[in-house]
């Protein structure tokens, strides 16, 4: 398997470089794999996630992923098999069905129902008797 560093060297024409600028691309390189690098980098991350969280699937998703399961249970279908007919891959429909990751799009949903041989309907209503006066 290559590493991500053997990827960047081939999208990275090396040879073309001149010796200050290797030089400069593997000062880099190592300076990416120091200790204090890794920590800075892995507390940036958190705040990012932190301050811009995923958005959950709500009730609603969650409850058109939930009829979807079942549909593709009683068909007899597995992941693998939904994998292939919607060209989403299998990890991400395992994720999308136990409610992990980020919401999925409409665009997936209606993706996944078509492979099942099912269609997609919209229906809006009112939240409350509150809500109506909006």
């Amino acid at each position: 398997m290559i590493d991500r560093h053997e990827r960047h060297l081939k999208r990275l024409d090396v040879t073309k470089l001149t010796p200050e600028q290797r030089a400069a691309v593997e000062a880099r390189r190592l300076e990416r794999q120091t200790p204090e690098y890794q920590a800075d980098l892995a507390r940036d991350i958190d705040a990012y996630r932190k301050e811009f969280p995923p958005i959950a699937p709500d009730d609603e998703f969650m409850e058109a992923l939930a009829v979807l399961r079942v549909e593709r249970e009683r068909q007899g279908l597995s992941l693998t098999d939904l994998s292939e007919r919607t060209g989403i891959d299998r990890a991400t429909l395992s994720r999308l069905e136990a409610g992990q990751g980020p919401a999925p799009t409409l665009s997936i949903i209606r993706a996944i129902a078509h492979a099942l041989g099912m269609r997609m309907t919209w229906k809006l209503e009112s939240m409350s008797p509150a809500a109506e006066g909006y």
